[in-house]
């Protein structure tokens, strides 16, 4: 599977020269649409040359524009997709024998390649904003997310405090927005078919002075535009029409482990006195 342009622009940014820097960040800044037009008018946007975006679409591994641009057609297609058209699309398709193993290993495909794409960077940009103590974290997802950001803060309550879910809409999440202060945390996930409820939370909290983490996919929710840490995951499993959320619930699970190994000492003593409560054993002025 190849990676997004967007991913391949992100992994070879040293690679390209200053001229080409410039035609990145014009197909960053409007993507992808800033690329669904001639080389001319792309070149002209950058104010480059012609070759010079000739040059760089060789550099991401493709055989010239047109290939380049079918490329960023079919991640607007895939964008795009919903459960009922995918269902459509693979309805004359022959079906599995198994489907158990074949949904399984689908799984563990979009795993690895979520691992092979990640940022070391963004990862550890989350962990040392959650690692603080002094920032509430607030955490939100969409209809088909918000089960992740429940569980994350299940998971970041056993070793920190200041852990709390939020709805993520103006709507009903006013009273955690007029809790939040400049540095606490929105850890957010959005994921394609992006919900604008939580596009409108998110960029409200980063208004307001959070610090935003982001789990999303490929394609990019739009908060990726303004979030201070991006972690990816590969949502197609391809023995189903539903995107798998099981790489993010990985990629969560994988953040909690980080945190206790940053954490240890807190970790230690809150989960201590957590049993303790959990036991009746109460001490007075603990």
């Amino acid at each position: 599977m190849r990676a997004s342009v967007r991913t391949l622009l992100k992994q070879r940014e040293e690679t390209f020269t200053v001229s080409e820097r410039r035609v990145v960040a014009v197909l960053l800044a409007n993507y992808p649409s800033a690329a669904l037009t001639s080389i001319s008018q792309l070149a002209g946007q950058a104010d480059v040359s012609d070759p010079t975006v000739h040059r760089l679409v060789l550099k991401l591994g493709f055989e010239g524009y047109p290939e380049f641009q079918r490329a960023l057609l079919t991640e607007v297609d895939a964008r795009m997709n919903s459960p009922l058209s995918m269902l459509e699309a693979s309805a004359s398709e022959p079906h599995e024998q198994d489907m158990q193993q074949a949904m399984l290993g689908s799984l563990t495909l979009a795993i690895g390649h979520t691992a092979e794409q990640a940022s070391r960077a963004d990862f550890e940009a989350a962990v040392s904003l959650l690692a603080d103590p002094a920032r509430t974290v607030f955490c939100c997802g969409g209809r088909a997310s918000s089960f992740l950001a429940t569980w994350l803060v299940v998971l970041l309550s056993q070793f920190r405090p200041h852990a709390r879910h939020v709805e993520p809409s103006l709507e009903r999440g006013s009273e955690a927005l007029a809790d939040l202060e400049a540095g606490d945390v929105l850890v957010v996930y959005d994921y394609r078919r992006y919900q604008e409820s939580v596009v409108q939370f998110a960029r409200a909290a980063k208004t307001l002075g959070a610090r935003i983490v982001l789990f999303t996919d490929e394609w990019r929710s739009p908060i990726a535009g303004f979030a201070d840490a991006v972690l990816v995951s590969f949502l197609h499993a391809s023995a189903s029409p539903f995107d798998s959320k099981v790489p993010a619930l990985a990629q969560t699970e994988s953040l909690a482990a980080a945190l206790v190994q940053r954490l240890p000492d807190e970790a230690k003593a809150r989960l201590k006195r957590i049993e303790a409560l959990r036991a009746g054993r109460v001490a007075e002025g603990a």
